[in-house]
């Protein structure tokens, strides 16, 4: 039973029909808030899934993003330079017009009037101020795409200009804020707006307050007035727009006016000007016209050593930091440091007045037609250390700063002189050739006819050494040697001693062996990987510094040099004495220094567009290129031009040393073995007879143990003409020659045998 509220009694029966009777009154009421409590449940859900999407990746932008102290660390201080005679080089600050100072060496409205312009809750943030970022957002889409002012803090400001983040996403903005929080936690205001106005853009090439104040007033950033002040401000965000410098300038001159009226007002409404009269007289200061001079910047110019040095610390820096180039430059050049680099005044000064010489000094046409000035470039590396002592480049006085580097970024092809790298060091480290190694050099075919090289000169000399094919730099043996280590293994070992610029694909193909490259090796890479063999085949990465101290003395960072023993210590023995022979009989005979062994190879390029000499001594490898910079013809030398300046230089650096041969280092692993060059195996009394004998150096283990078959004797019966047996009553001694058995002049394997020339095969029957 059920009791109604006026008191009635009802059965369950007529309750239940009552229920229902209600229940099928208002079906389409029920459907609808069913939908609606549904519809609503979907998208909370959808809020829930989009803004958990948006969460994650806001998540992954963010947990990448901090910044330390570290990272900000700046003392703008300025960093010397020094060479290794601790000489001081100059005061770094690179290409930017750039001079830090302290906020106690600004007047008191330079920092206020940024405040005012660019980030009046400077002081009230966190890094972000959350209410400019909103309107500045609502601004953008209500103006579809554009707005009038941004809704970067100065602190963000500072982030984008440290890590040099351009692209208009919205992960940068949240990276941006996200740094921006960190660096808020992690460095004091007074440091932060420090900071940002020794590193902002004020025009031209200038950097920092500083300087802007230089620039435009010729005058330092505490004699700024508060008009000044107020400009320097306000131009912030469009620095060459207000450049009053520029010809027919009126225009300008009444947006500068406009401008810094409007940073007044700012700070005047913030109550940022101490007195009315101050805000007067800077407005009247304003419209009358402020009194612009501009200031000189004489450009710091460094050696080419120099800013090789500067810019691997940098490279080292943004590796060990994951800074951006502009950060570690920053870093480098503001804080206080002193760098010691590895360059040699001495050295340096023989090298530049080398290259001063006007005979090097040419001029030829390119395959444009365009005129083009002879160039070339030098490194001097002391190769057991590794160390950079002086490089030169061009022929003309430096005048820019981190110009273009030819010997640390001018990547030439090599010719010839790639021969003992690619193929030399490493097939006699593996032992696949040896220095006596014989090969015919005829004009020959490779791979199956599609590969065709020539000789320089079209000259060939049929039955070579190793040895003599480097000297007289004959290039068919060196393809067939090739052929026997494979490009692979060539490619491997060029990587390992610093030749970077290989194409592990397009460059796997025997034009490898004479310097076939795809992009060519800069004089550095190849003076480091020559360093390697003159080091005993030990690889130590070059480096044009030590180390990089601070004010207190302590080592901030320390030349990154990766040592690896390339090749074992015999190998580069035998391949440093096959390489003296173009200076005792080949190509290089011009090129030798007074008392020492000089270990060289030259390298020619096709239509003579590069020369290289690259070589060494006892104490000091060094390459030499030569050439223009758009490809030309070089003519009009006996010599190569690039051996001359090598030698004038390796001649004058030695100068006084002491004498040393290779000799005096050679490893007791190396053993000499008396050959014959017709065959390269162990030389008969009939090689000494035909004067083909000569004293071979070998690794241990790989040295002949044959005669030489090339040269023959037999006795011969005098009635048969044919072998004599041990019957025949009279017999007479006969010589041979050895004839040399290739494949064919396809060649593909090294496989070759000697037959006797003039002796009978046939043993006598007579008797």
């Amino acid at each position: 039973m059920y009791v109604t509220k006026d008191g009635k009694i009802q059965s369950d029966k007529q309750q239940t029909y009552k229920i229902k009777r209600k229940n099928k009154k208002h079906p389409l009421l029920r459907k609808v808030i069913k939908t609606f409590f549904i519809t609503l449940l979907i998208l909370f859900l959808l809020i829930i899934a989009v803004g958990g999407y948006a969460a994650y990746k806001i998540y992954n932008i963010a947990k990448d993003a901090k910044l330390s102290k570290n990272d900000l660390a700046i003392k703008y201080e300025n960093s010397v330079i020094k060479d290794m005679k601790g000489n001081t080089l100059g005061v770094l600050n690179g290409n930017e017009n750039r001079e830090s100072i302290s906020l106690s060496e600004m007047p008191e409205y330079l920092p206020k009037a940024f405040i005012s312009i660019e980030d009046e809750r400077f002081y009230e943030h966190k890094g972000v101020d959350i209410k400019r970022t909103l309107k500045a957002t609502y601004t953008y889409i209500a103006n579809k795409g554009n707005s009038p002012f941004g809704g970067s803090t100065i602190t963000q400001q500072l982030v984008k200009n440290l890590t040099q983040e351009k692209e208009d996403t919205w992960q940068r903005k949240v990276r941006e804020m996200v740094r921006a929080y960190y660096v808020e936690q992690e460095m004091s205001k007074e440091e932060i707006l420090e900071l940002y106005l020794n590193l902002i853009f004020l025009g031209d090439t200038v950097y920092g307050v500083q300087k802007g104040s230089n620039y435009y007033f010729s005058k330092d950033a505490k004699d700024l007035s508060l008009a000044e002040s107020a400009f320097l401000a306000g131009i912030n965000h469009s620095p060459n727009y207000y450049n009053p410098f520029i010809e027919n300038n009126e225009q300008v001159l009444e947006n500068i006016k406009t401008r810094t009226k409007i940073v007044l007002d700012k700070m005047h409404e913030l109550g940022n000007i101490n007195t009315e009269e101050e805000y007067t007289k800077a407005l009247n200061e304003v419209e009358q016209g402020l009194k612009f001079k501009q200031g000189a910047f004489p450009q710091t110019v460094f050696s080419y050593h120099t800013d090789a040095a500067i810019n691997q610390i940098i490279a080292q820096f943004q590796e060990l930091h994951d800074w951006t180039y502009e950060q570690a430059k920053l870093y480098l050049s503001s804080g206080g440091f002193t760098i010691y680099t590895t360059q040699d005044p001495t050295m340096q000064a023989k090298m530049q007045e080398e290259f001063n010489q006007e005979k090097y000094r040419r001029t030829a046409y390119d395959k444009n037609g365009n005129l083009q000035q002879s160039q070339a470039s030098m490194v001097l590396i002391d190769h057991k250390t590794g160390y950079v002592l002086a490089i030169c480049n061009r022929f003309d006085k430096k005048t820019d700063a981190f110009g273009f580097n030819i010997a640390t970024d001018g990547t030439r092809q090599t010719g010839s002189s790639m021969k003992p790298l690619a193929v030399l060091a490493p097939a006699i480290d593996k032992g696949i050739i040896t220095a006596a190694t014989v090969f015919d050099d005829n004009p020959t075919s490779f791979n199956n006819g599609t590969y065709n090289p020539k000789n320089y000169g079209y000259t060939y000399k049929g039955l070579i050494t190793v040895r003599d094919a480097i000297a007289y730099s004959q290039n068919i043996p060196m393809v067939k040697a090739m052929c026997l280590l494979t490009p692979g293994e060539s490619i491997k070992f060029l990587k390992s001693v610093g030749i970077t610029s290989i194409d592990e694909v397009n460059d796997n193909v025997l034009p490898l062996a004479l310097g076939g490259l795809t992009y060519g090796v800069t004089p550095l890479q190849m003076a480091g990987a020559y360093a390697a063999i003159a080091n005993d085949g030990l690889y130590i990465k070059p480096t044009f510094y030590t180390k990089v101290v601070d004010s207190q003395g302590n080592i901030v960072l320390e030349a990154d040099q990766t040592k690896t023993q390339v090749i074992s210590k015999e190998a580069a023995y035998v391949v440093k004495e096959i390489l003296t022979q173009p200076v005792k009989t080949g190509t290089s005979t011009n090129c030798t220094v007074e008392g020492m062994s000089v270990g060289a190879k030259t390298g020619t390029t096709n239509n003579d567009y590069d020369r290289w000499f690259c070589g060494f001594t006892p104490y000091y490898t060094a390459t030499v290129w030569y050439g223009y910079d758009s490809s030309a013809t070089i003519t009009g030398w006996a010599t190569n031009p690039a051996g001359q300046i090598w030698t004038g230089v390796m001649r004058s650096v030695h100068s006084g040393l002491e004498p040393k041969t290779f000799q005096e280092t050679k490893p007791e692993n190396v053993v000499e073995v008396e050959v014959c060059k017709k065959s390269g195996f162990l030389a008969s009394s009939y090689c000494k007879r035909y004067g083909t004998s000569y004293t071979e150096y070998f690794v241990k283990g790989t040295e002949p143990v044959q005669t030489c078959p090339y040269h023959s004797y037999a006795k011969v019966c005098t009635q048969s003409g044919l072998l004599a047996n041990p019957n025949c009553p009279s017999t007479r001694s006969v010589y041979g020659r050895g004839e040399y058995i290739g494949n064919s002049n396809l060649w593909q394997t090294s496989s070759y045998y000697y037959k006797p020339k003039n002796i009978p095969l046939q043993v006598c029957t007579i008797h």
